[in-house]
């Protein structure tokens, strides 16, 4: 089970795990996502303190996310947007998969990393032979599928309201720039 736990306070806010006795601190605009095993006892405790998760199989995990670090989020779930609004359900629906599947091993923010970076060289026209995993090549095909639905988007003027191709827009744009830390 995975809960996301934001920090929308004016303090940072405390994440203590009991039975392992960690503790994590979620800085103000910040994200913490908590892993507790399907099926074990655990119970989540709310306080002016900070939070207090019991997990009694004592493999529960804690991953803190920054507001910066956000910035890969905000590219992707543009990404899976525009698919869905381009008619391709299937791609945006494999991001996800990508994503799940990496996330257990590599960490929340990691995985989004892979996925979006695969995502956006098959977007952008790069090379993807040098993908191993089968599942960053489909996302860099799901990149390769919204440039040419972009594309066409653009030719017929789908869009009108936008006043550009969806991915074309200054706000995919500069999501993209900062998912890829080329802007701020």
């Amino acid at each position: 089970m995975r809960i996301p736990i934001r920090n929308r306070g004016t303090r940072p806010l405390q994440i203590f795990v009991e039975l392992q006795c960690d503790q994590f601190e979620v800085p103000v605009d910040g994200e913490a996502i908590v892993r507790l095993a399907d099926g074990r006892p655990h119970s989540i405790d709310v306080d002016d303190e900070g939070i207090t998760i019991w997990d009694e199989g004592g493999d529960a995990s804690v991953e803190v996310i920054s507001n910066t670090e956000k910035r890969i989020d905000d590219a992707l779930m543009l990404a899976r947007v525009w698919l869905h609004r381009l008619g391709a359900e299937d791609e945006a629906s494999l991001i996800d998969s990508a994503v799940e599947k990496f996330e257990t091993g590599i960490g929340y923010f990691a995985a989004r990393d892979d996925v979006f970076r695969a995502f956006h060289a098959g977007f952008s026209g790069e090379d993807n032979l040098s993908q191993e995993e089968q599942i960053l090549v489909e996302c860099w095909r799901a990149g390769a599928t919204a440039a040419r639905l972009n594309d066409a988007a653009r030719s017929a003027q789908s869009f009108p309201e936008l006043g550009a191709a969806p991915f074309d827009t200054n706000t995919a744009q500069s999501a993209f720039k900062r998912a890829l830390g080329d802007g701020s």
